[in-house]
C-alpha cells in the first residue's frame, strides 16, 4: 500500500532535507511552468485573477528555508484548486518493514466530518458513549491540526465532495503525515467533559463489526430486489466491477429485467447512492435493457492537449446503443448521494439530460467536469513528482465544479451504507415523485 510505504519516509526526515528560498521557488514555478502547459484547461476552477493570486500567496509563504514535509505541504495546497488528479506526490520509496495488513486510522464507518470538525458516526450498533461524540484529538494531534493537514487534497469545494474526499484522505493520509501507531487514542467531548477511548489498529474492525457486517449486501457489487405487492423493483449497483463479471453482470440483469416485466413493476429504482464507480461499461450493459433511451447519446465533451504539447483539441463523445431484450418501459428512478462517484456519476447525468429518470437524494460526490491521464514531471531540487492531467470531460449539462444535482433533494448521507432500502422507503420516493409532477 501506498500510504504505508509513505509514511516510513515521512518518518525519517531530517536537518539534511532542508531547502533554500531559492530551490523551493524555482521547483514552484517549475510546476506552475509545467501545469500551464500540460493542463487542457489550468484556471477552470478559479478564474485568471484569482488563479494568480493565490500563486503569488504560495510564493510569498516560500520566505524562508525549511524542511522538505513543509514545502511539501504548502505547495500540494495548490492541489486544492484543481481537478481530482492534478497533484503533487511524496516520493515514494521502498520499504521492507511497512505491513500491507495495517488498519488505516479513521475507517469511514466510524468517523464523520462536517462543518470543519470530526465526529463518531450515528450508526445502529455505536456504543452510546460515542455515538455523535466530537472527536477533538487523534494521538495527541487536535482535530484541527489533522483536517489542515488533509486539506491539501480537497480539490473542489462542493459540500458533497469535500466531505467524501476528507474522509477518503483521513483514510489514506493519516498515516503519511502523522506516522504509524499501533495504538489510535481518540479524546473526545462529551456532555460532562472530554474523554478519551484507545484502541489498537487490529481491535478497530473487530469493535465496529456490529456496524460493517461483511455479509451486508453493500459489499456485494450488485442486488436486485422485487417488492410485487407494491410494484416496486430495486438493483441495488453497489460497485461498476469486477470486470471479469461484466457478462455475468449483462445476463443477470436481463433475467431481473424479465421478471419484472412480467410481474408487470411500473417503478424500478436503481441505487448508485453508494457505487463509487469503476468500468463505465457496467452502465451502459445496464441502459441496453432500458427501452426509453436514446439510440444514440452524447456522453460528455472533452479538450486534449495530447500530452502538453500542442493546444487543446476539442471533441465529442458519443455512444451509439443496441438495445437487448429484454426491455424495461416503466418509470425509472436513480438514487444517488454524496458517496456516488465516476462511472455512476455518467450514468446519473444521462439520466438527468435525456429526462429517462428521476434523480432523488444529493448531490454526487464526483463531479460533471473530470480530469484524466497523467503527465509525469520530478521537481529540479525537491525530487517531488508532479502529476498533471492532461484530458479534460465535461459530462453533458455541466455547469462548472459541481456534481449531477438531484431533481428530488433527499438526505441520504449514511444512513443506507450498510444496509438496503426498505419498499416502504421506496413507496415514499414514488409519492415524492409523484407530488412533483
Amino acid at each position: 500500500m501506498i500510504y504505508a510505504a509513505l509514511s516510513v519516509f515521512v518518518s525519517t526526515i531530517s536537518a539534511q532535507d532542508t531547502l533554500t528560498v531559492a530551490q523551493m521557488q524555482e521547483d514552484f514555478n517549475y510546476m506552475i511552468e509545467q501545469y500551464e502547459r500540460i493542463h487542457p484547461n489550468p484556471m477552470w476552477s478559479l478564474g485568471e485573477e484569482r488563479y494568480n493570486e493565490l500563486k503569488q500567496q504560495t510564493l510569498a509563504q516560500l520566505d524562508r528555508q525549511m524542511p522538505l514535509l513543509d514545502f511539501w505541504r504548502i505547495i500540494a495546497r495548490w492541489n486544492q484548486h484543481f481537478d481530482g488528479h492534478t497533484q503533487l506526490a511524496w516520493p515514494a520509496k521502498q520499504s521492507s518493514g511497512a505491513s500491507e495488513n495495517v488498519t488505516p486510522f479513521p475507517p469511514k464507518s466510524v468517523v464523520q466530518y462536517r462543518d470543519r470538525k470530526l465526529f463518531f458516526g450515528d450508526y445502529v450498533g455505536m456504543p452510546d458513549s460515542l455515538r455523535g461524540c466530537e472527536i477533538v484529538a487523534v494521538n495527541g494531534h487536535p482535530s484541527a491540526e489533522v483536517i489542515e493537514a488533509i486539506l491539501p487534497y480537497v480539490s473542489h469545494e462542493s459540500e458533497a465532495f469535500i466531505n467524501t474526499t476528507m474522509l477518503q484522505s483521513l483514510n489514506y493520509y493519516y498515516d503519511v503525515l502523522f506516522g504509524s501507531e499501533a495504538l489510535v487514542t481518540l479524546r473526545y467531548r462529551t456532555a460532562s467533559g472530554e474523554k478519551t477511548v484507545s484502541l489498537d489498529r487490529s481491535a478497530i474492525t473487530e469493535l465496529f463489526q456490529r456496524i460493517v457486517d461483511r455479509r451486508s449486501p453493500r459489499n456485494l457489487p450488485w442486488r436486485f430486489y422485487i417488492f410485487p405487492e407494491q410494484g416496486i423493483a430495486l438493483l441495488e449497483f453497489n460497485k461498476c466491477r469486477p470486470d471479469e463479471r461484466l457478462e455475468q453482470f449483462d445476463s443477470e440483469v436481463g433475467t431481473f429485467i424479465d421478471s419484472v416485466n412480467r410481474l408487470g413493476i411500473r417503478h424500478l429504482f436503481v441505487d448508485l447512492s453508494q457505487n463509487q464507480g469503476g468500468n463505465d461499461m457496467f452502465c451502459y450493459r445496464f441502459l441496453r435493457h432500458i427501452a426509453t433511451i436514446p439510440d444514440t447519446v452524447v456522453l460528455f465533451d472533452y479538450a486534449s492537449t495530447e500530452h502538453g504539447t500542442a493546444e487543446p483539441v476539442e471533441d465529442r463523445y458519443i455512444m451509439t446503443f443496441r438495445p437487448k431484450e429484454p426491455q424495461y418501459s416503466g418509470r425509472l428512478y436513480f438514487i444517488q448521494s454524496q458517496f456516488t462517484y465516476s462511472a455512476a456519476v455518467i450514468l446519473a447525468n444521462l439520466a438527468k439530460q435525456y429526462g429517462f429518470g428521476t434523480l432523488i437524494g444529493e448531490e454526487t460526490g464526483g463531479l460533471t467536469t473530470t480530469y484524466i491521464r497523467l503527465n509525469q514531471r520530478k521537481l529540479p531540487n525537491s525530487g517531488l513528482t508532479f502529476y498533471c492531467s492532461d484530458k479534460q470531460n465535461r459530462y453533458l449539462g455541466t455547469t462548472g465544479p459541481r456534481g449531477v444535482l438531484p431533481d428530488i433533494p433527499l438526505e441520504i448521507g449514511y444512513k443506507y451504507l450498510f444496509r438496503s432500502f426498505t419498499a416502504e422507503e421506496l413507496q415514499q420516493m414514488i409519492e415524492m415523485s409523484n407530488s412533483k409532477r
